[in-house]
């Protein structure tokens, strides 16, 4: 089987191709380090930066060395399943509705 592509489909299969293989370099280093900072740590976990600083508020473990956050991955991923619940549960906390009126004027 042959293809004949021309010059820009070439350039844009090459393009594709080299980002795939770049990212796919990238995820090998993050996965191999067992601990990383917020943003790999989000990246790895496919959340926000902001919702890790939030975890780490409710008490998500956070190793400070020498001012630095580092987050572990297996320490994170057992403090996630310690805080799942079965569907059966009852919410820990809901969130009330709120309440909205409407005023109507009637001349």
């Amino acid at each position: 089987m042959e293809f004949n592509l021309d010059p820009q489909d070439q350039a844009k299969i090459q393009s594709a191709v080299v980002s795939i293989v770049q990212d796919a370099i990238s995820q090998i280093g993050s996965t191999s380090r067992p601990y990383l900072n917020r943003k790999e740590i989000a990246k790895y976990f496919g959340v926000a930066d902001s919702t890790i600083s939030y975890w780490a508020s409710l008490g998500m473990p956070v190793a400070v060395i020498d001012g630095r956050k580092l987050y572990g991955k297996q320490s994170i991923t057992q403090w996630l399943k310690s805080h799942e619940r079965q569907e059966n549960e009852p919410n820990m906390k809901t969130k009330k509705p709120t309440t909205i009126g409407v005023v109507v004027s009637h001349k």
